[in-house]
């Protein structure tokens, strides 16, 4: 996100105009997951035991489940809620996955993309997410998967990453000439960008529309940042949906951004995002 934002607004017109709400700072009794592998093998036992007692200690509660369906090239959400109710109200007992595997893509101070690959005898889910470092330990934030049936593979798009880097170059202009427009062209409207160790604060999230307000004043009042340097890391793809890396300097502090990107009907967009100081 915009590191002053690197997704959306410099630091202090991000804090000052959008408002956004601040998860608790406080210091919990006890903390859970002391590492981003931790959260991920916790929801490998939720969904191998079918218990959303676990699942909620792996995933923060606002965490969005994203994926595009493979016939209507559809994007579909799911809220934790919805994924409690659906472990909660099975009538038949969980299926353990026959085969588990996490690799973690990047990791800097607070925040890590992590990938994990689950198999079933019919069929294995291909799983990208965010994981950050909340005051409540190591949580997931984040996640995008592509369901892959037996003995097929993940579709392949030739221009995909050239694809991604023009939207990553979109959303690095948008924070330049602090567009409205180009936030809501190159990420989905219900995006959330979560602010990790940002100026004193160790966790917060900031909706879209608040980001594009903070944007909407800044362009009013003739304001731009093409100063700070953003570089375009790594991407990762795996069929329809995909995993960015970007970092920006702003006033001397480096920040960086992880990213996920879904392609709804042919068309990629940022879907989730993390963001903060490494340090």
């Amino acid at each position: 996100m915009s590191k002053s934002l690197p997704l959306f607004a410099v630091l202090a017109a991000l804090c000052a105009c959008a408002h956004a709400p601040t998860m608790s700072t406080q210091t919990p009794d006890h903390r859970q997951h002391d590492t981003p592998e931790d959260a991920v093998r916790a929801y490998f036992r939720a969904s191998d035991t079918g218990s959303s007692r676990t699942l909620r200690s792996a995933f923060h509660p606002s965490a969005l489940m994203r994926y595009v369906e493979p016939d209507s090239g559809a994007l579909r959400t799911v809220t934790q809620l919805e994924w409690w109710q659906r472990l909660d109200s099975s009538a038949s007992p969980p299926q353990p996955a026959t085969e588990r595997h996490l690799k973690v893509l990047d990791r800097e101070g607070p925040l890590a993309l992590v990938e994990a690959v689950s198999r079933w005898p019919g069929h294995a889910f291909d799983d990208l997410m965010l994981v950050v470092e909340t005051p409540e330990g190591w949580r997931i934030v984040g996640k995008a998967f592509e369901r892959i049936e037996a003995g097929a593979r993940l579709p392949e798009t030739p221009s995909a990453e050239v694809d991604i880097r023009a939207v990553l170059a979109g959303k690095i202009e948008a924070h330049a000439a602090y567009s409205p427009a180009l936030l809501h062209q190159t990420h989905t409207p219900d995006c959330p960008y979560y602010r990790v160790h940002v100026k004193g604060v160790p966790f917060a999230l900031v909706t879209l529309s608040e980001a594009a307000a903070g944007y909407a004043d800044h362009q009013e009042r003739g304001e731009t940042d093409r100063e700070s340097p953003w570089r375009i890391l790594a991407v990762e793809v795996r069929g329809n949906i995909a995993a960015a890396k970007l970092d920006v300097v702003f006033e001397g502090v480096r920040y960086i951004d992880h990213l996920l990107l879904v392609r709804e009907r042919g068309t990629w967009r940022i879907a989730e995002a993390a963001w903060g100081a490494p340090r």
